[in-house]
């Protein structure tokens, strides 16, 4: 009897441990956020851990505007999760080259576009646009989108294509100081000598995931989007919601040039992937996973040493 109560206690208490580190971690990420917030943003990096960096000047149209600016100090490209109006959501947030004024996106409209590798394998498993109207900045609609790719590699700028039907159920319609903002930079800091801007965008984990189902493939269709879903990314803008056609972020001007090297290389090869990161942009720390399996370790050692002593004892008589 108090064998056994003893092996329960130790059980319990192994538990105990790792539901506290779990809770330390989602309850970390469960703050609430806001479109608004300057700080609490995780960067980008590279699979190999660097800062991904974007170079001045490198958009294929000309418009400083739709163009990613971003170095070692001054980050291009940031993400969060939190609670927006107690929903669990997910922003980015980008610098741009420009400021065209408020909430006013490519000075007559745009798109941004993020592309998701479900899986770690290198290959874009689905596509999401925010897509800016034109006209009165008043008046613009602000909308996400998502799109299948196409039947080729997609591991790359040239080897990538999606179509998207703007008629989705799925789509997002996004609301200004809610899941949008663009504001000027404030960090004294400017790329092309005029001001540069953040642009932030914010959807509710239940918003993408629904998208993640829908257009990513049957492979995906169970998919669960929390705080705890690895994903890689690509940034990039373009003139059309079907087109990767004016800037790629982390990656040189000519890996939207076809035919060049860079153009045939893939998103790893260009520096234009993240690894999978979770929700938050955190790349998952090998750490954490340590702790655990050390406290579940201890956990099972303790109850092993307390059922052996008693059969030591036994053999003795």
């Amino acid at each position: 009897m108090n064998l056994s109560h003893a092996i329960r206690r130790q059980a319990r208490a192994a538990v105990f441990g790792l539901a506290m580190v779990l809770s330390a971690v989602v309850l970390r990420a469960q703050s609430a956020i806001s479109v608004t917030d300057t700080t609490g943003w995780n960067y980008w990096t590279t699979g190999a851990g660097a800062v991904m960096i974007d170079p001045q000047s490198d958009q294929q149209t000309g418009q400083h505007t739709d163009d990613y600016v971003g170095d070692a100090t001054h980050y291009g490209m940031q993400q969060k999760a939190g609670t927006i109006g107690g929903t669990d959501s997910v922003m980015w947030r980008f610098r741009f080259d420009d400021y065209a004024g408020a909430d006013k996106f490519g000075g007559n409209g745009g798109n941004v576009g993020l592309g998701l590798d479900l899986d770690g394998n290198g290959s874009v498993d689905v596509m999401m646009v925010m897509s800016e109207g034109s006209g009165n900045v008043n008046n613009r609609t602000r909308t996400i989108y998502f799109g299948t790719p196409g039947t080729d590699t997609n591991t790359g700028p040239s080897s990538t294509s999606w179509t998207i039907d703007t008629n989705q159920t799925t789509k997002v319609s996004l609301v200004v100081n809610s899941t949008y903002d663009l504001v000027a930079t404030n960090d004294g800091y400017n790329f092309a000598g005029t001001q540069d801007s953040w642009m932030t965008f914010a959807i509710s984990f239940a918003n993408i995931q629904a998208g993640i189902r829908a257009y990513a493939g049957a492979s995906f269709s169970n998919f669960v989007y929390d705080y705890t879903a690895k994903i890689s990314y690509i940034a990039f803008t373009s003139t059309q919601t079907n087109a990767l056609n004016q800037d790629l972020f982390g990656a040189s001007h000519d890996a939207l040039v076809n035919g060049t090297a860079e153009n045939t290389s893939t998103w790893a090869d260009l520096g234009a992937i993240t690894p999978p990161i979770d929700a938050l942009g955190r790349v998952p720390e090998p750490a954490t996973y340590a702790q655990l399996g050390a406290l579940l370790l201890a956990g099972g050692w303790v109850a092993y040493r307390r059922r052996s002593r008693p059969r030591a004892v036994e053999q003795q008589g």
